[in-house]
């Protein structure tokens, strides 16, 4: 926590009450609505390919607006399998994707 009360010390001392308000109010405000938004809607709204045995949902308006849906852990995990620094990696064979699909509604 101290860290952020050092940035909002900072972004006051260098740019005054405007950059205070926008490089650290009105961010966390967004931020920790994003959070929220995430949390609610994509348990309510969007598409379930497949089952995954809880209620979370793909909804491309809020993937959008927090840059989600991407699994970036995936890229990263591709990417170092690449370069050699991540081996014996494992996917989901097409017949466990199929038999975990769920039937277009």
């Amino acid at each position: 926590m101290w860290h952020q009360v050092g940035q909002a010390l900072l972004l006051l001392a260098w740019g005054g009450l405007p950059y205070f308000i926008w490089g650290f109010v009105i961010r966390i405000l967004v931020t920790m609505h994003m959070t929220w938004l995430v949390n609610s809607a994509v348990h309510i709204w969007g598409s379930q390919p497949y089952a995954s045995g809880d209620n979370s949902r793909n909804n491309p308006l809020v993937a959008l607006l927090v840059f989600g849906d991407v699994d970036f852990s995936y890229y990263l995990i591709c990417c170092l399998e690449r370069v050699g620094l991540a081996w014996d990696v494992r996917r989901p064979s097409l017949a466990a994707m199929a038999a975990k699909r769920r039937p277009a509604v």
